[in-house]
């Protein structure tokens, strides 16, 4: 008789037998299906890929659909096209979909399928079966589901990623073995084609995992030594600071200190206002010994007229008021209306709704103008996916996103909304409205796309919009909707970026599963308090500027502890080119003219990009041809270094007769208060003991009293700290 460990060895290799058994489609298991496992196996392999056959024009002769997005067009490509040879049924072994990445024949691409493999043998039995089409009644997949979805290793540790696909009929399988798995950071956790993650580094390193054209993302966190870093969290009660000092936790990383209240007064005036403080202002601050002085600093700011200038020049850049493509009536017309809308700090939902629903003359209806920025209702989609739930659809235009779900029938429906607005022109005017007809359909099929709002996670479910209505309404009771929190994730995640340096999520107009935030919690409770605020951006920016975490210095003790991602300390960037020009014109007691418009006008209040102004284009000035932030240039270079050395802007007004400089020299003030007057006006704070010994002696040593002040100013101008916003 048998013993029961070899009965139980014995049976363990039947049950195995019997499923291998299966595997090669005899009873009981499920035949192989194009939908299912071809397309799965040619994805995984590369084949799909943008940078093979996957591209506009295949490759080598062969074409297949980016990510197999349309499967009937793979199909037809691979057993109809080449004469048949790709495939063939009666001896598999043969077919060039085999022998090509198998390097059995020439094959460009190199070796992507072993001989023998699982993947080799899954292709071979299905040719061997017929090789089936697609077929309608295969289950749809619906989602994927990974494990773990958030982890914590230490440098030196593996983790094993499995993956899962949910299908129409709950059927759940593992797909583990058809997955993509990519490594978003590489230098802290890589990643093989199996899923084990191997960690390098200390840090945060997502592993991005692709199959069937869905993505999803594993959070995979690698702190430093805990017991160093829980000392150096400084006490707070503000709730965003809690949940920023959590992730410092996580990770292990230690936060810089508080900046000055000098440095607290230039950042958060640059930053709300885009004004630098006067000197006067300087010394009123520093004077203030109250507790709540920065708190009631960011308040004074906010209620300034200076407030709307600036946000509503931020949001003309997204918007793309541009005189050359709007003109110039329609343009003031678009700009009086931004400006008010920030002055009165109308709640973002409402702005939003009156610009999605805006009709009428351009010249009269300012926000009408928004219609007349893109080419077609395509691109209109396009434009407000991205600014208002930071969606860049572009890619669906054309086949599915290879890094989101979004297909082209999310595009078109999308587009269908914009399919009856008509924009007519009217001699230097146009004529924006609503019409009953106009329908955008599929490129492919030809099919009249049903108007239908993008399938968001955890958002309100999608409907068909109701017919006998403006379309755009319906978008936009939807987009603005309180149970739609990527508008709210969206929206607060611009104005951290701007606060901060870095949004929680980079890119901020990126917003995918396959791009996750640094910090989720923290963008859920900004995005839920600017709901339950009534979308009020000041109370937004209120809320971030008097928190801790906002006021953390620039300086940090230990750069092996510091990370930007995690705001461990303020990131230092350059003033934007209009702000920055403002902030030399008043540092030197002088205006900057700008052509057709009155003096006084400050760069922040020019309602045109197209205004002439070298200065500006030098410094990153956006064209507003796209709603991208990324239009807007942070990069340094030298232009911009010579234009602060020697252009005519800064020589112009540092040197203007009735500028700071030629007054100072001519005031009868001891040099030392000259010297302390000009490092208020430039960077915001008093010269420390040593520099205002060397720049006193320079003014003494000088022949020319105005000269020399002029000198001093323009080296001061010529600081990074002046330049940039710490």
């Amino acid at each position: 008789m048998m013993g029961g460990r070899r009965l139980a060895v014995l049976t363990g290799l039947l049950l195995a037998a019997g499923a291998a058994a299966g595997a090669d489609g005899r009873a009981g298991v499920r035949p192989v299906s194009f939908l299912l496992d071809v397309e799965p196996i040619l994805t995984r392999r590369g084949c799909n890929q943008g940078a093979c056959h996957g591209a506009q024009h295949g490759k080598g002769g062969f074409r297949l659909s980016l990510a197999a997005y349309d499967p009937d067009f793979d199909y037809g490509s691979i057993l109809r096209h080449a004469g048949g040879r790709r495939v063939d049924r009666v001896r598999p072994e043969n077919s060039l979909l085999l022998r090509k990445p198998a390097l059995q024949a020439a094959h460009v691409g190199g070796l992507r399928l072993e001989r023998g493999s699982r993947d080799f043998q899954t292709l071979a039995r299905w040719m061997a079966a017929g090789a089936p089409g697609p077929n309608a009644a295969d289950p749809r997949l619906e989602r994927l589901e990974v494990m773990p979805t958030r982890a914590s290793a230490r440098p030196g540790g593996t983790l094993a990623i499995r993956v899962a696909a949910v299908y129409s009929t709950g059927w759940r399988r593992d797909v583990t073995a058809h997955s993509r798995f990519t490594a978003l950071a590489e230098s802290v956790a890589r990643v093989d084609d199996s899923g084990r993650v191997r960690v390098a580094r200390p840090g945060w390193g997502p592993v991005m995992v692709r199959y069937g054209g869905l993505a999803a993302c594993v959070q995979i966190d690698v702190p430093r030594e805990r017991g160093q870093t829980s000392q150096a969290l400084h006490p707070s009660s503000n709730p965003l600071d809690l949940l920023v000092a959590r992730r410092w936790r996580d990770l292990g990383l230690r936060p810089a200190g508080l900046c000055t209240d000098a440095e607290f007064l230039r950042r958060a005036s640059l930053d709300l206002i885009g004004t630098l403080p006067a000197p006067a202002e300087v010394r009123a601050f520093l004077a203030d010994r109250s507790p709540d002085r920065r708190v009631r600093l960011v308040d004074r700011l906010l209620s300034r007229p200076e407030y709307a200038d600036y946000w509503s020049q931020r949001w003309a850049d997204l918007l793309r008021l541009n005189g050359a493509s709007l003109g110039a009536r329609p343009l003031q017309s678009y700009a009086a209306w931004l400006r008010a809308a920030f002055a009165a700090n109308m709640p973002f939902d409402r702005m939003v709704r009156e610009l999605l629903t805006a009709q009428g003359r351009a010249s009269e209806s300012g926000p009408a103008n928004y219609f007349r920025t893109a080419a077609s209702p395509g691109e209109m989609a396009e434009t407000t996916s991205q600014l208002f739930l930071g969606i860049r659809l572009q890619c669906a235009r054309c086949h599915q996103h290879p890094f989101e779900k979004w297909s082209q029938r999310d595009y078109y429906q999308l587009a269908a909304f914009f399919a009856r607005v008509q924009v007519r022109p009217a001699g230097r005017d146009a004529l924006v409205r609503a019409s009953a007809q106009g329908e955008a359909a599929h490129p492919k099929t030809g099919e009249r796309m049903i108007p239908v709002a993008l399938r968001l996670d955890g958002g309100p479910p999608p409907r068909p919009a109701p017919e006998g209505i403006d379309r755009r309404e319906a978008l936009a009771a939807w987009l603005t909707a309180p149970d739609n929190r990527q508008f709210a994730r969206t929206l607060v995640n611009r104005v951290w970026a701007h606060l901060m340096g870095r949004g929680i999520v980079d890119p901020v107009d990126d917003m995918r599963v396959t791009n996750p935030p640094s910090n989720p919690a923290l963008l859920d409770a900004l995005a839920d308090g600017f709901v339950r605020g009534g979308y009020d951006l000041k109370r937004l920016l209120r809320a971030i500027c008097v928190s801790r975490v906002y006021q953390l210095s620039a300086r940090h003790p230990d750069a092996a502890r510091a990370d930007a991602a995690f705001f461990t300390h303020r990131a230092p960037r350059r003033q934007p080119a209009e702000v920055l020009l403002d902030s030399i014109a008043r540092a030197c007691g002088a205006d900057e003219k700008f052509p057709g418009l009155p003096a006084g006008t400050r760069a922040i209040q020019l309602p045109d990009s197209g205004i002439a102004s070298p200065f500006l284009d030098t410094f990153g000035r956006p064209p507003r041809a796209t709603s991208c932030e990324c239009e807007r240039s942070p990069e340094p270079n030298l232009s911009q270094a010579l234009q602060l050395l020697t252009g005519d802007v800064v020589n112009r007004l540092v040197a203007a007769p009735a500028g700071r400089a030629a007054r100072l020299a001519a005031s009868g003030m001891p040099e030392a208060a000259v010297v302390e007057e000009l490092w208020l006006a430039t960077l915001s704070r008093p010269p420390t003991p040593a520099e205002s010994r060397l720049a006193v002696a320079a003014v003494r040593r000088s022949q020319n009293r105005r000269q020399a002040v002029e000198d001093l100013l323009w080296a001061l101008l010529n600081r990074r700290e002046f330049v940039l916003i710490r």
